[in-house]
């Protein structure tokens, strides 16, 4: 029979087959994907890595409910002084029209 030790702290405690880790907070595994179908080129795709290959072929890129995607794009600033130019051009069209 084999032992098994796990390091508690720096030392080497023995466990046997019923003990089990205290819970922590500090990581998350998270599982594989489910199955499914792309919508790119109808393949399966049955793993992320998978996913990761399909998107790369495909040229395309995953997006999810990320909120910049949803953010009102900034209004365009015009140069200082614009304002004042574009009125001048029309008077001085204005005025061309009046002689």
């Amino acid at each position: 029979m084999r032992t098994r030790y796990v390091q508690i702290r720096g030392e080497l405690v023995q466990v046997d087959d019923s003990w089990t880790p205290e819970p922590r907070s500090d990581y998350h595994i998270m599982p594989d994907i489910k199955p499914y179908r792309s919508m790119a080129d109808g393949t399966m795709v049955t793993s992320r890595s998978k996913q990761r290959e399909m998107l790369a072929r495909n040229n395309c890129i995953q997006i999810g409910n990320d909120s910049s995607l949803y953010r009102k794009p900034k209004p365009l600033q015009s140069p200082p002084g614009l304002k004042e130019k574009i009125i001048r051009a029309v008077e001085i069209q204005e005025s061309k029209l009046r002689r």
